[in-house]
């Protein structure tokens, strides 16, 4: 049993994680550079945290606030005996992270990485210990969201347990990935759904698109949710996809033109205020359109990328519905939605919409 943790990157993300290891009973060091984010984290967990742990069926334990310290250097987590990294998608500042931590912590310290976007092995490239890094990648939002994946081609069996036994200790369902690969599971899903979208804005504006997809059971539309994570960190993520996937996930030339410039006006999404729809705090104030958009190529391309996740030798076709199930918090999995819709009919949509477009998202694989 492990009593000390840590978590790097006081974000949305590594609040979060904090707070879960805490409620858990771990104690943990939240490390950041910034003051001002180890302050907003330390209000959050002090003001919000119960509340959003309640909201989404946890047992507060006690006050989690009082196990978690602040610390702006990473000699806080030389006593830590598991370290979640949860900082931006830049892989020069992750291989900062990580040769940071290994000057500090002992050999044996296993390091989870919540990268969406990048692998334990791109990450651990330069370590002396590159067995102890695993993926330990959160759904977003992280206490509302009831999945881990993990995975590691370099890794340890022992730190591939341990990373489970955290994961199931803070009562997250741990998805253990056959191989890694950039963006895992879950989140090439969920670039399959939001680069369809973005396709569709050819066609259609953001609230045709997105009142179409919750009506038919997304939690949240597309473009909402690139609008959740930042414009900024969706492009990002793109850009660092395209080092092994080319221009898969890649926006139109004009839609991607539209977003650089959104970025650079600082309309970045929830949380500055306004991105594809403008936001009241955690509230997306998505207007009623006049006629909800055709969501079948959004559905068609998440169709498509489950394939080729199974192809990838990443998961089973049941775990590919796990993972969107519990990550997305939907009932239904794109095997399922496979099922509902037809194989066919599918597969029609992702050749009409890839003979209109040309776009690498609809060339169809199934």
């Amino acid at each position: 049993m492990i009593s000390k943790t840590g978590v790097v990157g006081a974000g949305l993300m590594g609040r979060d994680i904090a707070g879960l290891l805490a409620n858990a009973g771990y104690a943990v060091t939240l490390v950041d550079v910034d003051d001002d984010a180890l302050d907003a984290a330390r209000h959050y967990h002090e003001r919000k945290l119960p509340d959003e742990l309640q909201a989404s069926g946890y047992t507060v334990s006690d006050r989690p606030a009082d196990r978690i310290t602040y610390a702006t250097e990473y000699e806080g987590l030389a006593d830590a005996e598991f370290v979640v990294e949860a900082v931006p998608e830049r892989l020069d500042l992750k291989r900062d992270v990580m040769a940071s931590l290994e000057a500090v912590l002992d050999s044996d310290v296993v390091v989870g990485t919540n990268t969406s976007s990048l692998t334990p092995g791109d990450i651990a490239a330069e370590m002396n210990h590159r067995d102890r890094v695993v993926l330990f990648h959160f759904a977003n939002p992280a206490i509302h969201r009831d999945l881990v994946e993990i995975a590691g081609d370099d890794a340890t069996d022992r730190a591939l347990e341990r990373a489970t036994e955290i994961a199931e200790a803070i009562d997250r369902e741990p998805i253990r990935l056959r191989r890694e690969y950039r963006a895992n599971g879950l989140s090439r899903l969920s670039a399959s759904i939001k680069c369809a979208a973005t396709w569709e804005l050819l066609d259609a504006d953001p609230a045709a698109i997105d009142v179409a997809a919750t009506r038919i059971g997304f939690d949240r539309g597309p473009l909402e949710l690139i609008d959740l994570i930042g414009l900024d960190v969706h492009l990002a993520t793109i850009d660092n996809l395209a080092v092994t996937y080319g221009d898969r996930y890649e926006p139109p030339a004009e839609i991607r033109e539209q977003m650089d410039a959104m970025v650079s006006d600082g309309r970045l999404g929830q949380k500055s205020g306004e991105g594809f729809f403008e936001w009241d705090g955690d509230e997306c104030l998505i207007p009623e359109p006049e006629d909800p958009h055709d969501i079948q190529p959004i559905l068609a391309a998440l169709v498509n990328e489950a394939h080729r996740l199974v192809t990838d030798g990443i998961a089973d076709p049941e775990t590919v519905d796990e993972i969107l199930q519990r990550g997305g918090d939907s009932e239904i999995g794109p095997f399922d939605v496979e099922e509902m819709f037809g194989a066919e009919p599918l597969r029609e949509v992702l050749e009409r919409r890839h003979d209109e477009t040309g776009a690498a998202i609809y060339e169809p694989v199934f």
